[in-house]
């Protein structure tokens, strides 16, 4: 079986704004912060499986250096604001929905020029990341 896969039915929406200007090497990664359950086996071998209560996570959004969002993203990080972020996948063969509400900007987005265009990495911590297929 064949499946395809588009980027551009791969929309990241922050504080109201869809962020154009993708690197070419992705879009985002969603990480969570930390496992959802530690396992902890008792001496006699029984299990007890210990929930975490932490749903946050982060979102590592790459852009061309040239990216009519970076400027959003800067003012964002500078001001200190908070916002919401929504990402949704369309594509048919792996459909995803992402958000979470309260998020900021870890650090401002770094500045870089040379020679070639680079790429930025803006990373957004979300408190509350919710993870839909």
């Amino acid at each position: 079986m064949t499946t395809s896969y588009d980027p551009k039915k791969v929309n990241v929406n922050v504080d109201g704004t869809t962020l154009t200007g993708f690197a070419s090497d992705g879009i985002i990664t969603v990480s969570k912060s930390e496992d959802a359950v530690t396992p902890n086996v008792g001496v006699q071998g029984d299990v007890v499986y210990e929930e975490n209560a932490n749903e946050s996570g982060t979102v590592a959004v790459t852009l061309q250096q040239t990216s009519s969002s970076l400027q959003k993203l800067r003012n964002l990080a500078s001001n200190r604001k908070r916002f919401n972020l929504t990402i949704s996948d369309a594509n048919d063969n792996a459909p995803a929905n992402v958000s979470g509400s309260e998020c900021r900007i870890l650090k401002e987005p770094d500045v870089v020029r040379g020679k070639n265009t680079s790429t930025v990495t803006v990373n957004i911590y979300v408190p509350n990341l919710k993870i839909r297929q």
